[in-house]
């Protein structure tokens, strides 16, 4: 059983105009609770014993959870500003050590089970997915026969699509260790590479990660203030 994770929380958050400038993304509130503290009791809930917290903007909001949750390690990158998501992942590779993780981003809001199922589901990795729902922004993705990741695009007719990337992975120390490895070399090069296509390569070529479909979901990615309006109105946890 996975016990730790990683929740991705470095970025600016620079689309959501105002609401950032004395907050971190994480920290908008949805029905009246940050979304960062909604992911975090869920985890916990779930069973998860360590989550570390991928920091950068305002990376003192975070720090400041460790005195209310002592799952909380945080881990900052002080490239925030001109890196991606993947180089704030790689920056955790010390706190993560040798577990297997969950990766999840810090502007999501979902359903216990997504973290329940995710956990329960039979791959050593994989990719949570939901039905195509999201109204802008989406991200598809597309399975083999055997239920295998190969491909996602944000243009549905570029791909077969089985589902929408919720944002909310399962990743074994193997292949955690694939994408540090294969990042190492090529970030002075690449800092804004994203997570995506490097997830892509090492799971065609190297070592595969799977699909795991939860039907149906409420879950939302919340990148502005039009997501942040929609998600409020057809979104419900409870």
């Amino acid at each position: 059983m996975v016990k730790t994770a990683v929740i991705m929380a470095a970025g600016m958050g620079t689309r959501f105009g105002k609401y950032t400038e004395s907050i971190p993304k994480g920290f908008i509130p949805f029905k009246g609770k940050a979304m960062v503290i909604r992911s975090i009791e869920t985890l916990i809930d779930c069973g998860i014993e360590k989550i570390i917290i991928g920091t950068g903007y305002k990376k003192e909001a975070y720090e400041a959870l460790t005195e209310k949750y002592p799952q909380v390690v945080c881990c900052h990158s002080p490239r925030y500003a001109e890196t991606n998501c993947l180089y704030t992942l790689w920056n955790c590779r010390e706190a993560v050590g040798d577990d297997d993780i969950l990766m999840l981003d810090s502007d999501l809001v979902f359903e216990r089970r997504a973290i329940s199922e995710l956990l329960a589901f039979d791959k050593e990795s994989a990719i949570l997915t939901a039905p195509l729902t999201k109204f802008q922004d989406a991200y598809y993705v597309q399975e083999d026969a055997d239920g295998r990741f190969t491909a996602w695009s944000k243009d549905r007719n570029a791909i077969t699509p089985c589902g929408e990337l919720v944002g909310i992975h399962k990743l074994s120390n193997a292949f955690f260790r694939e994408v540090c490895d294969y990042y190492t070399p090529i970030i002075e090069q690449q800092p804004k590479l994203s997570y995506e296509p490097v997830f892509t390569e090492i799971s065609l070529h190297r070592r595969p990660i799977y699909i795991c479909k939860v039907n149906p979901l409420d879950w939302y990615e919340i990148d502005d203030e039009a997501d942040l309006k929609f998600a409020e109105e057809n979104v419900s946890l409870d």
